[in-house]
């Protein structure tokens, strides 16, 4: 029994520091964007291109990776994942500023070998209650991964050059892809194919289209795509936004979107505290309450943001983190949460794919209508993410009725 406790605990931290790895090397270009924007290394619309080169595949791959990780040993995938990625920003600021878009591009479909892999790794090998948990221990990672990577690029654009970023996330990637597959290998053992909990066991019964239409999930999708532009819209823009906005230095616009990945945590945690409650227990009504509430945030930080004070800094400040933590709760609610409730119909994962998928469809739309609404006001842009957020709302009550009949149905 100690044994296998041993490597359930392995097992979760190996994959918590995999994906930490591959978070710390998918955020290196948002991290030093508004660093590159101002040394006329690109210009907005190339900026844009880039990080809607990885959104796109990285969202195309999550269901590549989805079949592949049925077929192939996760923990190749995974590895493989890591040492393309690392390849990838060792490339990055060595090439010409369109072919940035193309080297991006392929750091996107190699950061999606991680996850679906991850997802089968743990449900293979945990209870479900574990897996949950074991699903926040490894987001958390993400986020903690991003903390670091945002206090270490100021330093790094100060002393040496944004460069060093990129090149420091290749060895880092690169060594803990070699070790993952090692020490994998290790933990996992004989036991590698394991036995698949129950639900994994199910084989499809129904037919896709009946499934999504009896579940309600297709304007679910709709808000997920809402949801995906708000979170790596502000992730991306933010650093951009504060140097734009206020007159202060890309090091200190990039140091204080150390609060994002912070007030994601925090929220990520609070939603999993009270997730057992009723409101926040059904997947729609819950992202519809943190959708409104972000509409507020948004549409007051549109105004706010054309006052020039210290104080009025900080504010839009908190504004625009509290919106990013409360769609980083959404995403664990309709990302995390809401697949499993397929598990009965044999469709957890396809569920699982197709959710990832529309929240890079977002993410990509996000960076090309941020950009293109930004450079006329910030002012403009937090506006437009409101009223993102209100749609977010309306797809939510749209879902409810068929959603939540569905949803008491599989219990």
């Amino acid at each position: 029994m100690k044994k296998v406790k041993h490597t359930n605990r392995m097992i979760v931290f190996l994959c918590a520091v995999a994906y930490f790895a591959s978070y710390f090397s998918r955020k290196t270009f948002a991290a030093v964007m508004a660093e590159m924007l101002v040394e006329k290394i690109i210009d907005r619309p190339t900026g844009a291109s880039i990080g809607v080169a990885l959104f796109i595949f990285y969202g195309a791959g999550q269901l590549i990776s989805g079949i592949l990780g049925d077929k192939i040993s996760p923990k190749y995938l995974m590895s493989a994942g890591l040492i393309v990625s690392g390849a990838c920003n060792l490339l990055l600021p060595l090439v010409p500023p369109w072919a940035m878009i193309a080297v991006w591009a392929v750091n996107g479909f190699a950061q999606a070998l991680l996850w679906p892999p991850i997802v089968r790794i743990l449900a293979e090998n945990l209870s479900h209650e574990k897996y949950v948990t074991a699903n926040l221990i490894v987001t958390c990672g993400a986020h903690v991964s991003t903390i670091l990577l945002y206090l270490y690029t100021p330093l790094c654009i100060r002393y040496m050059s944004w460069r060093a970023v990129f090149f420091s996330s290749t060895v880092f990637s690169i060594v803990v892809g070699i070790i993952f597959l090692v020490a994998m290998s290790i933990v996992l053992g004989k036991e590698e194919k394991g036995t698949s909990t129950s639900a994994a066991k199910i084989t499809p019964s129904t037919s896709l289209y009946r499934v999504f239409s009896e579940s309600g999930i297709i304007p679910i999708f709709l808000a997920i795509v809402a949801m995906g532009f708000m979170r790596d819209g502000i992730e991306s823009w933010l650093p951009t936004l504060y140097t734009e906005a206020f007159g202060v230095s890309t090091e200190e616009s990039t140091l204080v979107s150390v609060v994002l990945p912070i007030f994601a945590i925090i929220s990520v945690f609070l939603v999993r505290a009270i997730h057992k409650k009723p409101l926040f227990n059904n997947e729609s009504t819950g992202s519809l309450v943190l959708f409104g509430i972000s509409t507020v945030l948004c549409l007051a930080l549109g105004i706010l943001i054309k006052i020039d004070e210290k104080a009025i800094r900080i504010v839009c400040l908190l504004l625009a983190a509290i919106t990013s933590a409360l769609m980083h709760s959404c995403n664990f609610l309709l990302i995390s949460c809401l697949p499993g409730r397929f598990a009965g119909t044999g469709r957890s994962a396809t569920v699982g794919g197709f959710c990832n998928a529309c929240t890079y469809v977002g993410s990509a739309i996000s960076m090309y209508g941020i950009a293109f609404i930004s450079e006329r006001s910030w002012s403009a842009t937090a506006i437009l993410w409101s009223a993102i957020c209100l749609m977010g709302m309306g797809f939510a009550c749209l879902a409810y009725g068929r959603y939540t009949k569905f949803v008491k149905s599989n219990v």
